[in-house]
């Protein structure tokens, strides 16, 4: 075996990077690869029941048209194992033309240019990428056109001098847009993301918040990953919208796309208004109806002196609702005393965001209430609970009116820092059950304060027998700007 080991260290550094060797044992299983042409498990394995000591094709999942040999090797009479050589007809038809070529001028090299293997790679990268996509090369949009040709340069397609030409021509475009389109391909492979505090306007205060603007071309796993990587809360992405003047997704650490959020929607907010998006120019109010799952909502961003931005953002249908859960099932399942929190007051649902609102005693109680995350996913699971809001009269700040702390382990989320989306459901709960002086139409919430996160947002709200409406007024800080690079 080390014989042949040496054999294929020789082939491999003599015709590097054009060659692979892989060392089989009789059993058909991978014992070592050198220059492994592909990491994909499927390429790797060797099935024994191709042609021995013959040559054939083969295409392997990563793209590269291979011709490949496997040959047997013996101690004695004994079968030891396989050598298996493989080389890249992306360059060179067979390893024959390549010894050919090393004994050849540079310029009768380049005269043997394999071109109708270039082009049958081309042609069958672009198929694949058709038929993966369900469409066809007449209705090909330019954003498919833009990942196609990456996919092709990311082949070492476009390395042929003819290449770009050839693919102009299939893909019926100007040789000069296939350029633009790799330049602008190669910016893709960034995504810029951002973090900012909302509902705060001191740095490391309120709810950290990430925010990807540009989010058009990145898919919903790359999009899952990258509020993964993250590790905030939420993750609010910009896309375009065919219904509004454009679109908010919101996912957390876990993977899950909830319906709205609203520290990450203050995040996407302030940094639109801070990169003059949107047709955002000067000082001034701008409006806009932007789409969520939620529905389409209306939000605002205001610019005022020496760029001060604060926006704000319709709650989504408030839909709150008396619930059969007990007092003493929701202490029990979050794991802390039922005496900290007031029987008087029901348990309210709120359906839209599905928050569960329930009152505590005093600050001093809220204080003492702590959230078993596994015990009370499981339960939130089995309620259809997305997060806990247990709040309370008294207050740090004697301007604000309640203050507040957010649960939400079942989309990963121990405890919320500021939790925008249940200020909705706050409204009608703290107006129905009279926790707001007489007529009064607005109130401010404080929350983060046992986090070390403090911040705060006002509310105003109107109602019509018993449909309300609100609208949350909220500060932002900028806290740092990334690149993440996909490739």
């Amino acid at each position: 075996m080390k014989n042949y080991k040496n054999l294929a260290q020789s082939l491999v550094s003599f015709f590097y990077p054009l060659v692979e060797c892989s060392l089989i044992d009789k059993e058909g299983s991978i014992q070592e690869v050198f220059n492994a042409f592909s990491t994909v498990k499927e390429d790797l394995d060797c099935d024994l029941s191709s042609p021995i000591d013959q040559t054939f094709p083969e295409l392997l999942r990563v793209g590269r048209n291979v011709r490949s040999m496997i040959r047997s090797f013996y101690e004695g009479e004994e079968l030891i194992g396989f050598l298996r050589i493989r080389y890249d007809l992306t360059h060179f038809k067979n390893l024959q033309d390549q010894l050919n070529n090393l004994m050849q001028p540079a310029s009768d090299f380049l005269s043997h240019s394999p071109v109708d293997s270039w082009k049958q790679m081309i042609d069958q990268t672009v198929q694949v990428y058709l038929s993966e996509n369900k469409i066809n090369l007449q209705a090909i949009s330019a954003k498919h056109k833009r990942e196609l040709l990456s996919c092709l340069r990311d082949k070492g397609l476009f390395d042929f001098k003819e290449s770009s030409a050839y693919v102009a021509s299939k893909l019926q475009i100007s040789r000069a847009t296939v350029y633009n389109y790799l330049k602008t391909t190669a910016d893709f492979k960034k995504v810029h993301v951002h973090q900012v505090d909302a509902f705060t306007n001191t740095k490391f205060g309120g709810n950290p918040a990430g925010v990807v603007l540009d989010a058009d071309d990145l898919d919903e796993s790359t999009m899952r990953k990258i509020a993964r990587e993250l590790n905030l809360s939420e993750t609010a992405f910009v896309l375009s919208s065919n219904k509004a003047a454009f679109q908010m997704r919101y996912f957390t650490p876990t993977g899950h796309e909830i319906a709205f959020c609203g520290h990450s929607t203050v995040g996407a907010l302030f940094m639109i208004a801070k990169e003059k998006r949107f047709g955002i120019k000067q000082e001034g109010l701008y409006p806009f109806k932007v789409e969520t799952l939620c529905g389409v909502l209306n939000m605002e961003a205001t610019i005022e002196n020496h760029d001060e931005i604060k926006v704000a953002y319709e709650a989504p249908k408030i839909n709150l609702k008396e619930t059969t859960i007990s007092h003493l099932a929701v202490a029990q399942a979050a794991g802390f005393d039922e005496n900290l929190i007031n029987p008087v007051f029901p348990i309210m649902y709120e359906e839209t965001n599905k928050d569960l609102f329930v009152v505590a005693n005093s600050l001093d109680a809220l204080k003492k209430i702590e959230c078993d995350p596994k015990s009370f996913a499981h339960f939130s699971k089995q309620h259809d609970i997305v997060a806990l809001c247990i709040f309370c009269s008294e207050t740090f700040d004697l301007k604000n009116q309640f203050h507040m702390r957010c649960f939400a382990p079942l989309v990963g989320i121990a405890e919320d820092p500021f939790t925008g989306s249940v200020l909705g459901g706050l409204t009608v709960y703290v107006d129905s059950f009279g926790l707001l002086s007489n007529n009064s139409n607005h109130f401010q919430v404080e929350q983060g304060h046992f986090i070390e996160k403090p911040g705060v947002v006002k509310v105003e709200f109107s109602r019509k027998k018993k449909s309300y409406h609100a609208k949350i007024f909220a500060q932002a800080v900028h806290c740092f700007s990334t690149e993440i690079n996909l490739t």
